[in-house]
């Protein structure tokens, strides 16, 4: 088996464990916790959001991709990153009054507090989860990740239950980033890297500026519609589109699991060696779709019991904007891995001017489209604002990896037909339940069944390349269970 389908196997077991906590998580506070209790966390995590961006100006992606990395160089990331965190945590200090009295809620100063104090605590397994990432230990990983990811579900739900509110989350992330810190020390224990040194900060920084400037660029578009539904019109309605993006992000977490975190390194190994990326870029693309696509088009028909299943009766609002997203999300799918393939080859400055393309446009079209119709004209604006970012997104990478528009429709071809496929007994179903597609919870089954059968004939019509890849995937599983390498990085096998 080789190296990338073992990480693969573990990253993808490390990231179902976190999904599946989560999921439990969000399921059960969705159901202990108003929506306005919500709201208030949505628009708090959405400030931090944009001051978080501020320190991926020292990203440890740099270690992750750094051609030749030594101790200076690991050492001066963690400074960097420790300097940025400390003028992040002063500017939250100064701000927080102002911003509690902005949004009416007195708590927030608390909620930012704590987080402060999670900032710092973070830079642990921040630094030494690059590391391993960079090593492919993806074994330790897993143990970090599986000790935060238990620690953070479990603090949620017994602090919701005990009345903490909106609170439980900024315990929850205490616990997460003291438990992962823990871990983090005790796997990869060398306090080397965090003695500061400035003798290759100037690399750091240059990786850095692109790299941040990307980094705000998004999280500006993506967290500034929370801060104007919880201004404008209420932390109810933040959390309700927060929910509706949550719910079609479900088939990016089930789906890909721990694919993503694997594929920079295994991209930026490849680039090392002088290998082309195009064949491996179309490959994903291929496999994503196949994924990808019948999943969105079945959660936009059956967005109505998913919602009851996943948040409860009192979220649903939800529904109607998980149909719309869902369907623009179909867009999405080479998203994932542009950014590796981008980072990988060295095009740095190339993906900051991709998201400057993309991004300030799309935010300026969500805004507008919030502040003139509301929760339901930001939902039909994703419409727009999802294929317009692909197709810029795409044009970069075709260039860099000198792939066609042929190129491209030859590895998807076969994702669409098997993702029409499986829509069809779902669709079916929805029309002959009414023109409001209110599916139970039977029918829904039967359309879960329909659809799975539809899509292996599908699969197996088109004789998709992800038939091959899962006989891979079985097979290591076979060889590899259980899984003796778990705390020993894959690379010293």
């Amino acid at each position: 088996m080789t190296v990338v389908r073992r990480a693969l196997l573990l990253s993808t077991a490390d990231r179902y464990f976190t999904f599946a906590s989560n999921f439990a998580v969000a399921a059960a506070v969705s159901r202990i916790l108003t929506p306005a209790e919500i709201g208030v966390s949505v628009v708090g995590m959405a400030i931090l959001g944009i001051a978080l961006s501020v320190r991926e100006f020292a990203s440890s992606t740099f270690i992750i991709q750094r051609e030749v990395l030594t101790r200076e160089d690991v050492r001066a990331s963690s400074t960097v990153m420790l300097i940025l965190t400390a003028i992040i945590v002063v500017a939250l200090f100064v701000a927080t009054p102002a911003l509690a009295r902005a949004y009416g809620e007195e708590r927030l100063a608390a909620y930012f507090h704590i987080v402060c104090v999670c900032l710092f605590l973070d830079l642990i397994a921040i630094q030494i989860v690059a590391l391993l990432r960079r090593e492919m230990a993806y074994g330790r990983i897993v143990a970090i990740d599986l000790a935060g990811a238990a620690a953070g579900a479990l603090t949620t739900i017994v602090l919701a239950l005990s009345g903490f509110s909106y609170m439980s989350f900024a315990w929850a992330w205490l616990a997460t980033s003291v438990v992962a810190g823990v871990m983090s020390l005790a796997l990869h224990p060398h306090p080397w890297i965090f003695r500061p040194s400035f003798s290759h900060w100037h690399g750091v920084v240059r990786f850095g500026g692109y790299n941040g400037g990307i980094a705000l660029l998004y999280k500006v578009y993506d967290t500034v519609p929370y801060m104007l539904f919880g201004w404008i019109l209420s932390p109810q309605a933040a959390a309700v589109f927060s929910r509706s993006l949550m719910i079609c992000q479900l088939p990016n977490k089930l789906i890909l699991g721990g694919a993503m975190s694997v594929i920079l390194p295994a991209f930026s190994g490849q680039a090392r060696e002088g290998r082309s990326l195009k064949e491996p870029y179309l490959h994903a693309l291929e496999i994503i779709t196949a994924l990808y696509w019948p999943a969105f088009l079945v959660l936009a028909v059956m967005a109505e019991p998913v919602v009851q299943i996943v948040l409860g009766s009192q979220w649903h609002d939800v529904a109607p904007l998980v149909r719309v997203i869902a369907i623009a999300s179909l867009f999405s799918f080479s998203f994932e891995v542009n950014y590796p393939v981008m980072i990988a080859i060295g095009a740095i400055r190339q993906s900051f001017f991709r998201a400057l393309a993309s991004f300030p446009p799309s935010a300026a079209i969500l805004i507008g489209a919030i502040l003139v119709g509301g929760l339901h004209a930001a939902a039909w604006s994703m419409l727009f604002i999802i294929p317009f970012q692909a197709i810029v997104s795409i044009s970069f990478v075709k260039h860099r990896l000198g792939i066609s528009h042929a190129d491209i429709l030859r590895a998807l071809w076969k994702s669409g037909a098997a993702a029409l496929a499986s829509a069809a007994g779902p669709l079916c179903l929805a029309l002959a339940s009414g023109a409001d597609w209110r599916l139970s919870f039977s029918h829904a089954a039967i359309g879960g069944v329909a659809a799975l059968a539809g899509w292996l004939v599908g699969l197996k019509a088109t004789r998709h390349p992800l038939l091959e890849e899962a006989a891979h995937v079985a097979s290591g599983l076979r060889s590899n269970w259980p899984f003796r390498t778990f705390m020993t990085p894959v690379l010293e096998k």
